[in-house]
């Protein structure tokens, strides 16, 4: 019995929690409409201005006229060791 009491206690205190939680919700929606709140507005920054994309054919030549110029025979003698 005495747990039946306690949990029907609990079942009614959550209800009117969840009622009372509606109700503030539902004021902050009708006060929003009624008067919306000053929002701060933001300084933009400055337009940046882009510098435009510029593409010449003559700096990058085709891969297969490098392909061409390139002379695989040279690495033969090539010595690692200046690199270290």
């Amino acid at each position: 019995m005495l747990t039946k009491n306690i949990v029907g206690s609990l079942i009614l205190l959550f209800n009117i929690i969840g009622l009372g939680y509606c109700l503030y919700l539902g004021t902050l929606a009708v006060l929003e409409k009624i008067s919306p709140m000053e929002k701060v507005e933001e300084e933009e920054p400055l337009p940046v201005k882009k510098q435009p994309l510029i593409i010449k054919d003559s700096i990058v030549p085709d891969e297969d006229d490098l392909l061409k110029d390139m002379d695989l025979s040279d690495l033969d003698n090539l010595n690692l060791d200046d690199f270290e």
